[in-house]
C-alpha cells in the first residue's frame, strides 16, 4: 500500500502554512536499505517525488542517522548538505528536520525550509512535530500494509 498523495500534499502543505515556511516535505524512511524516499511536497518541485537518499546524504541523511533534530541556519555552509537535483531547494536557506519514529523504529522525516536566513526555536520544533502526528500514523500504516 502506498501514502495516499492527496492526503500527503495536504498534510505537507497545511504544515508549511502553520509554520509559514517555503518548503515542507516528508521523506519516507527504509531501514533496511537505509534510504529516504521523497514522499511528498509542498514547495520543492514535484519532479523530485520519488527521488531517494541514504542516510549518509545531506542533512535529511543525518536526521535519519541520528534519530535527532537537525537545525541548520544557513543550509548551503552546513558540512552535511547535499542537493537533490531537480529539487530547486538551492532557492532555500534554513532547514529544520525532525525524525517521525515510534517505539524506536524510524518511519520517516518531516523537513521544512525557507528562502530567508531564520532561526528555528524550540516552539517550531514543537509546531513541526505537532504537525507530524497524523504523517507518522500514516507512515506507520503503509509499512504495516507492505509488510
Amino acid at each position: 500500500m502506498s501514502l495516499p498523495p492527496d492526503f500527503m500534499h495536504a498534510r505537507v502543505d497545511a504544515v508549511r502554512k502553520k509554520l509559514n515556511v517555503q518548503v515542507c516535505s516528508l521523506y519516507q524512511a527504509d531501514s533496511r536499505r537505509k534510504s529516504l524516499e521523497i514522499v511528498a511536497t509542498s514547495g520543492l518541485n514535484q519532479r523530485v517525488l520519488g527521488a531517494t537518499l541514504t542516510y549518509s546524504q545531506g542533512l535529511t541523511g543525518k536526521v535519519a542517522r541520528t534519530r535527532s533534530t537537525v537545525v541548520a541556519r544557513d543550509v548551503q555552509a552546513h558540512m552535511d548538505y547535499f542537493y537533490v537535483p531537480g529539487s530547486d531547494e538551492e532557492h532555500f536557506r534554513s532547514y529544520l528536520g525532525i525524525p517521525l519514529e515510534c517505539d524506536s523504529v524510524l518511519y520517516g522525516v518531516l523537513v521544512v525550509q525557507t528562502r530567508v536566513k531564520k532561526t528555528f526555536f524550540l516552539k517550531d520544533i514543537r509546531e513541526l512535530h505537532n504537525g507530524g502526528r497524523d504523517l507518522l500514523d500514516a507512515l506507520k500504516l503503509s509499512v504495516r500494509w507492505a509488510g
